[in-house]
């Protein structure tokens, strides 16, 4: 058998030979990847830790009348003893500065901070999240968007467990609606890969970012690193650039459940969804090395699988090698099938994600890519 095995592999040109370890190589990579990141990311232990004596709850609007007059009663029912609610109107011109003085009449607690245009200093939310973080009542602060929604009245209590006593961030998933059409599905898809990567990287002590739409952070890390003064001059980074400078394997934590996260509503039009995408990979190369290399594997690897086994198949024409090769790709996607499924068992996520996968992420990689690309090109300089 050995001896028919040497033979048969003797037979191949050095590039056969080539193309069949990057096959295998890139093989061993996806699973290593589906098992050691998204699969350690549902593996959250049961959290037994106390929760903080208050939380300071904040929310950064702009011009977000309509959501406000949501979100601010459903963060005022949560199910916890002492907390507050800051909403900073960041120079809003709709009705926001309205709307929030006709809640204060239901909610006198919720505190207000109003910034007028000539006060803002910083672009994107930084300046208005860092006078939201000064104004906090309690050491432990909770981050979302006004156009977002907890899935529980335990949001707080889940995502602060621990904060303030054995560590100092807490990284929470963060999904988005589910309406039809196909770009709803590949919105809903990226979040969900998205969260899978940095909650796995954290959960295996490798913390390199967060979703400012469910982060938790205590005001002492936050000023400890001078806030955002590394990155005040971007637009974004609020939550992953802070995540990457502020954790450490010890101090951060993720939460996978169902009763963490928050639900976002999605953009409706292809322009706007990718100009988002376009303002979040501007941070991307500020990430550590490390961290670089090792989330550029995953596509990369995906790339090299699929044009190193169709290459194979066209230059070696073998029904042996064509099934050898139908395998791998086929135990590949019967591996991350399984991950996916459990991940949105955990968090009750449509199982129509885990059905089109396959080509939702083909069409996902190439987008990013496409996105990427652009960015290195034509370098944006501004972000409104």
């Amino acid at each position: 058998m050995e001896k028919t095995f040497v033979l048969w592999i003797w037979k191949f040109s050095a590039i056969e030979i080539t193309l069949l370890a990057a096959v295998a190589f890139s093989f061993l990579i996806q699973a290593y990847y589906n098992l050691k990141y998204f699969l350690s990311a549902t593996k959250t232990k049961k959290n037994e830790e106390s929760s903080p004596d208050g939380v300071s709850v904040i929310v950064c609007a702009r011009n977000e009348e309509s959501n406000l007059m949501e979100l601010v009663p459903v963060i005022m029912e949560q199910d916890f003893p002492k907390f507050q609610l800051i909403v900073v109107n960041d120079s809003s011109w709709d009705d926001t500065a309205d709307i929030l003085k006709a809640l204060q009449v239901s909610y006198p607690s919720m505190h207000v901070i109003e910034i007028n245009e000539d006060k803002q200093m910083m672009q994107g939310k930084k300046f208005a999240l860092t006078l939201g973080i000064k104004a906090a009542m309690y050491d432990v602060v909770l981050l979302t968007d006004a156009d977002c929604r907890p899935t529980s009245k335990n949001w707080i209590k889940e995502m602060t467990k621990g904060v303030g006593e054995r560590k100092e961030i807490s990284l929470g998933f963060s999904g988005y609606k589910k309406y039809p059409g196909y770009l709803n599905k590949l919105i809903r898809f990226d979040a969900f890969i998205a969260g899978l990567n940095y909650l796995g990287f954290a959960k295996t002590g490798r913390p390199y970012m967060g979703v400012g739409r469910n982060l938790c952070y205590t005001k002492t890390a936050f000023f400890r690193i001078g806030g955002f003064r590394t990155h005040y001059k971007l637009a974004s980074g609020d939550d992953d650039l802070f995540v990457k400078e502020a954790s450490t394997a010890k101090n951060t934590q993720n939460v996978f459940h169902f009763d963490a996260q928050t639900i976002s509503e999605p953009h409706k039009t292809w322009a706007k969804w990718s100009f988002q995408k376009k303002r979040h990979f501007t941070t991307a190369p500020l990430y550590k090395g490390s961290i670089k290399f090792s989330l550029m594997l995953w596509p990369v690897s995906y790339f090299v699988l699929w044009i190193a086994a169709i290459a194979l198949s066209i230059i070696y024409p073998n029904s042996i090698l064509w099934g050898t090769l139908g395998g791998l790709i086929f135990l590949r996607y019967l591996i991350q099938f399984i991950v996916l499924n459990i991940s949105c068992n955990r968090l009750k996520i449509s199982k129509d994600l885990v059905w089109l996968f396959p080509l939702l992420e083909k069409h996902l990689f190439l987008v990013h890519s496409m996105l990427y690309l652009h960015n290195l090109v034509r370098k944006p300089q501004k972000w409104n």
